[in-house]
């Protein structure tokens, strides 16, 4: 009886060790799955911006850099996906889920898709046609939802903004609405300038102008900037208007040089920029 005992012992100490070891196998391999889908991610990401890069600078693609960029982010963004959901289909194998119970799952999956995440296939949607009507890219200033920014990455379901004061919005693709893109081929430099009601409105816009045509030596100027004249009669100022088009992403650093200028050449000759003043009228009882 003893002996039956040791024996019943030792074989229910070795099944023991064996389920042990055999769940200590599944675990590292599910370990090892999921290590290999993050490695995958950023391999793949790496490989896709070379390719990216590579074509457009060898001009086998039709594209500009910042396309690339874009079309980079999103078909990493998609790659993600597809490895994150070919490695639960792998964790589900490795712990004994059927072939047929995967098949179900993914039919449940798709029909809770389609019923509780239409916002998410909307935004989906929206960075298709977003990437292929090259509504902005990687890089470019626009204004979304009255948020100025430059955009730092786009992916199929949501972009990435950085405001001037560096704050990071992330915007729903589906949410956008209208865009405002501040980077096609040119941007204009406005900058207004007031003088002082005594002045000559003529002899201050004859100085403009004359200054103006000095400015070829700013090499993000593209053409003349044109003086538009008098475009408000204020309580201490007639404000004139000078209008420069110049390179995208420039304009703030081209508004600030021409306000120099139109401060020195002002000073110069004598013509009055004035601060806000009030007149007072006191009117003494009879």
């Amino acid at each position: 009886m003893e002996v039956f005992n040791n024996f019943a012992f030792s074989t229910g100490s070795t099944l023991a060790m064996t389920g042990v070891m055999a769940l200590g196998m599944k675990i590292l391999q599910i370990v090892f799955t999921l290590f290999l889908c993050w490695v995958l991610i950023r391999l793949s990401h790496k490989l896709i911006n070379k390719i990216l890069e590579a074509q457009v600078q060898r001009k086998k693609l039709a594209m500009s850099e910042r396309k690339a960029s874009t079309l980079s982010t999103v078909a990493g963004s998609i790659l993600k996906y597809v490895i994150y959901f070919i490695g639960l289909v792998s964790v589900l194998k490795q712990l004994g889920v059927p072939t047929e119970s995967l098949l179900v799952i993914a039919s449940a999956g798709s029909v809770a898709i389609g019923l509780g995440a239409q916002g998410i296939a909307g935004d989906m949607m929206e960075g298709f046609f977003i990437l292929f009507e090259d509504h902005y890219a990687v890089g470019d200033v626009v204004t979304i939802q009255g948020i100025t920014g430059t955009v730092e990455s786009v992916t199929l379901r949501s972009t990435t903004l950085r405001d001037p004061m560096g704050s990071v919005h992330i915007i729903p693709n589906g949410s956008i609405g209208t865009v405002t893109n501040n980077c096609r081929e040119f941007i204009n430099a406005a900058v207004t300038v007031g003088i002082a009601y005594g002045e000559s409105i003529d002899r201050a816009i004859a100085v403009l102008n004359d200054e103006m045509a000095k400015t070829t030596d700013i090499t993000d100027i593209l053409e003349t900037p044109a003086v538009a004249g008098v475009v408000g009669l204020d309580d201490s100022a007639v404000t004139l208007k000078v209008v420069a088009k110049c390179k995208v992403k420039t304009a703030l650093g081209v508004e600030a040089e021409l306000r120099r200028r139109i401060k020195n050449r002002f000073d110069k000759e004598g013509i009055e920029i004035p601060f806000p003043q009030q007149v007072v009228h006191l009117v003494k009882e009879a």
